[in-house]
């Protein structure tokens, strides 16, 4: 009964506490706007970029799948052409005219072309806005957490400063009035200085609850910034994602300008020229390891949203 008292006790004392720190977002106009602002439009902004993006790493694997398999037609198909320029020179001339020697190659690329650019549609203003919006917040929360860990101090200094005021003021009366006591009539004076030294405590515990009041509000306001830093999805990693998807962007758009080189040539040594800087490319390039890199990035920030929103809305708003 005991154990079970305590915990309907320590329970209340939690709701009231958490209570009071909704009231410190209320009354905090930037506080509260980021209540707002952080569930209701930049999480959403934010996941509704990595989905778009998914879609893309998606279509961008399908694309290097085509060049693969491209590759694969004109190793084949490179291989018959000798071969059979090789019977051709016993022969001394071919028998009929030869078909085009890529046809596959050329079949397998025009997949790729017909499919577009996988980044096409891709939603990047509005994402891009919101990581903005949360970088300058969560900034602006640490400099507010670095603003009252100095006014805390500071307070606390001046706690100790004011206690040794009023006791020097309470001790100065009470030595004024032992003064006074044995230079005039000692009722008048006694009844003075205690007067004097009774009005400075009376005082003293309401100057006491003001300052006290002060300091709560100020550790209640850390122990906001610091829930709503906690909950923060991390900045560095959405930057990191940013920085993967630029890169990964750019080795995409050079693989394409290639495969719309050899799709150009109507000449078939111009085309095993683009070729073999295509395989050079994707052998440079390790597409598949940065979009498997890229898309556990993505998948990890994906499965944080929603708890991240709904511990978010526990502090801020249940």
């Amino acid at each position: 009964m005991g154990c079970s008292s305590t915990k309907l006790r320590s329970s209340a004392a939690a709701d009231l506490h958490a209570l009071e720190l909704k009231k410190v977002i209320q009354r905090n106009p930037e506080l509260a706007a980021f209540a707002k602002e952080y569930p209701e439009s930049i999480l959403p902004a934010i996941k509704s970029g990595l989905d778009d993006l998914d879609r893309c790493l998606g279509k961008v694997l399908s694309g290097v799948s085509i060049i693969h398999a491209a590759i694969d037609h004109y190793e084949e198909e490179e291989k018959r052409k000798h071969q059979q320029h090789r019977r051709n020179k016993k022969k001394k001339k071919a028998d009929r005219k030869e078909k085009h020697a890529y046809s596959k190659t050329v079949a397998k690329l025009q997949e790729l072309e017909c499919a577009g650019h996988p980044f096409a549609g891709l939603n990047v203003k509005e994402p891009q806005h919101a990581l903005s919006k949360l970088r300058e917040t969560m900034d602006r929360l640490r400099d507010r957490k670095k603003e009252i860990k100095a006014a805390l101090r500071s307070t606390k200094r001046w706690r100790k400063f004011r206690e040794v005021v009023f006791t020097a003021a309470f001790i100065g009366l009470l030595v004024c009035s032992v003064v006074l006591a044995a230079t005039v009539a000692a009722p008048v004076a006694i009844t003075a200085g205690t007067a004097g030294a009774t009005a400075i405590k009376a005082v003293e515990p309401w100057f006491n609850s003001l300052w006290d009041g002060g300091e709560t509000a100020l550790r209640d306001e850390k122990e906001v910034v610091k829930m709503m830093l906690d909950e923060e999805l991390s900045v560095h990693e959405l930057d990191s994602i940013r920085s993967l998807v630029v890169k990964l962007w750019t080795d995409v758009e050079t693989l394409m300008k290639k495969v719309e080189f050899v799709l150009q040539q109507e000449d078939e040594e111009a085309m095993e020229v683009g070729m073999t800087e295509l395989k050079k490319k994707m052998e440079a390039t390790d597409v598949k390891g940065c979009i498997k890199f890229l898309k556990e990035k993505v998948d990890a920030c994906k499965k944080e949203i929603q708890p991240s929103k709904s511990k978010f809305l526990k502090i801020t708003r249940d």
